[in-house]
């Protein structure tokens, strides 16, 4: 019974450790890589455009990926408030608290536009993106 309880740790230690590899490679791709920043969207120099009135595809893009990156390392540093045993529950705990955040998102939007497809299938993207990972053993490391 004991070594059981030591299985699963290890496993959920494992399994946090895979998450903490693929959220710093994903946060070097969206910031590093592609230039990301949540500051984008206050920055007009350069757009000779008003953001207040509109937002160029480009730099909506690079504050979604700074936006993506800043909640993976909100991500990582809470759950380095908790002892290694519990990363991996308070990891699962902020996957559905950030579903539940794309959804009461998505229910503010024009339905019109179906946000809650757009909503899903990105989460969809995300999930089998690193599925895939897993199953090819294929990883992002540099």
């Amino acid at each position: 019974m004991c070594g059981d309880l030591e299985e699963d740790d290890t496993e959920a230690e494992r399994l946090y450790a895979g998450f903490l590899n693929a959220a710093h490679a994903a946060i070097h791709e969206a910031i590093d890589h592609r230039g990301g920043s949540r500051g984008v969207l206050g920055d007009k120099a350069g757009t000779g455009t008003d953001t207040s009135d509109t937002v160029p595809d480009a730099m909506l893009h690079r504050y979604m990926d700074g936006l993506f990156g800043d909640i993976l390392n909100a991500c990582i540093k809470d759950g380095r408030h908790v002892d290694e045993a519990a990363r991996y529950r308070v990891l699962a705990s902020q996957a559905v608290v950030l579903a539940r955040l794309a959804g009461f998102i998505a229910g503010q939007l024009d339905l019109r536009s179906d946000p809650l497809r757009t909503s899903i299938e990105a989460l969809m993207a995300g999930y089998d993106a690193q599925h895939s990972e897993h199953e090819h053993g294929h990883g992002h490391d540099h």
